[in-house]
């Protein structure tokens, strides 16, 4: 793995990782069991990231955003220390305190090296749950980003190319999915079908060239239907093809409500694009230490897989920059060329909307990375709110709400 690692990476990352992956073998080390009537395989010079699944589990939600906290194993105290910025996080957790809607979520990460900075949010019906990583709402047209990478990475396609569709912009139906032009047919750009989410062109992306294998191919690249390790359990987000060409368009397209997604997974889609095409495994625990000082866990920086190659990442982060400037979130962005922090970052992201089955919720999603043009400092953000009723504050509002606070506190 790091062998291909180093194909597409800076020399600074892969040095690091060559560090990293020599020194996993350190931690893994110790002999000597503490409380061997637990169960949970606790080793004296080591915590598996399972242990700590186990216990972060049970433990309140704002208890696990501080920058430090202790817990107790088998009568041993520790400390974990996180790698939360108070901050934003705090900012974050008032602004949720305030929401309208049945959930929401967002997470926000360091793309280079998977470090969460913030986690908040809220679920009205499971008011103490890790909303983060246990929801999964539909995905909707975030998945988009998925079938995009897929025709510039297999064919050759970049933000240039034209292409074609019939009847609206937002609908799906299967006369939308023909070859046939007529005065009725609309042509634009990839990057405008793209940043204005047009269903019907990655309906055919989806039947005409990517096709079942090239849709399954894409979606585990980008972590549908795998596990992702984390300190936390995490949901798998699941995706299913069946062989009807609709359903392939229905897919390829996000217009559908069975491919689901956390926001923790929405985040870690934007920071690999991010970090040109490298997903990094997320963590949010930097060390625990038992009392006493030794360290019996440390975060361990690591590709968890290369989504994409570089000149595809490359090409979707000008597409997802469109969708800000030009596209779907032009709305909740609109005068960051004037605002003194955000005029200085890159800015790219991707809109996704949907209702449920008994249209009860409006899901509503975002999903982007800011990066600075200073000094090259980037996050990724994954936010859903679930809608109820009156509509509340966006997504993508609270996605530039976050980014505009991050940014802030780095110049502090």
């Amino acid at each position: 793995m790091i062998i291909f690692f180093k194909r597409f990476c800076p020399l600074w990352i892969v040095s690091l990782a060559n560090v990293l992956f020599l020194s996993t073998s350190l931690f893994a080390g110790g002999s000597l069991t503490l409380g061997a009537g637990s169960g949970l395989g606790v080793k004296r010079h080591y915590l598996a990231q399972e242990t700590l699944r186990h216990i972060f589990d049970s433990k309140d939600p704002r208890e696990l955003t501080r920058k430090r906290f202790s817990f107790y194993l088998d009568n041993h105290r520790f400390t974990a220390t996180t790698t939360i910025n108070q901050s934003l996080q705090d900012y974050l957790d008032r602004l949720f305190d305030d929401a309208l809607g049945a959930m929401s979520a967002i997470v926000c990460i360091d793309p280079i090296a998977g470090r969460i900075v913030a986690m908040s949010g809220f679920d009205r019906m499971q008011p103490f749950s890790k909303v983060w990583t246990q929801r999964l709402v539909p995905s909707a047209s975030i998945f988009k980003i998925v079938t995009a990478a897929g025709a510039m990475e297999f064919y050759s396609m970049n933000p240039s190319t034209i292409l074609y569709f019939n009847g609206g912009r937002h609908t799906l139906y299967r006369y939308q999915l023909n070859d046939k032009k007529n005065r009725y047919t609309s042509k634009v750009t990839f990057k405008e079908a793209f940043s204005h989410s047009i269903n019907p062109v990655f309906g055919k992306l989806g039947i005409k060239y990517l096709k079942r294998e090239g849709l399954i191919e894409m979606a585990t690249r980008f972590l549908w239907q795998r596990p992702i390790p984390f300190e936390l359990p995490v949901k798998i987000s699941p995706f299913e093809l069946s062989d009807d060409p609709f359903s392939l368009a229905e897919v390829a397209s996000g217009f559908n409500r069975d491919t689901k997604i956390t926001a923790l997974h929405e985040a870690l889609i934007s920071a690999g694009i991010a970090n040109g095409g490298v997903i990094m495994a997320p963590s949010f625990i930097d060390m625990v230490v038992e009392k006493g000082g030794e360290i019996v866990y440390q975060n361990k920086f690591y590709p968890l897989v290369r989504a994409l190659n570089p000149k595809t990442a490359s090409l979707l982060r000008q597409m997802m920059q469109d969708t800000i400037t030009k596209g779907t979130a032009r709305r909740a962005f609109r005068g960051w060329e004037k605002d003194k922090v955000l005029k200085e970052l890159t800015i790219g992201g991707k809109t996704g909307t949907i209702d449920s089955k008994d249209h009860r919720f409006r899901y509503d999603l975002f999903t982007g990375f800011a990066c600075s043009k200073r000094n090259g400092r980037c996050l990724a953000v994954g936010v859903f709110v679930a809608h109820q009723g009156v509509l509340g504050r966006r997504s993508a509002s609270y996605a530039r709400l976050a980014i505009k606070k991050y940014f802030e506190t780095m110049q502090q």
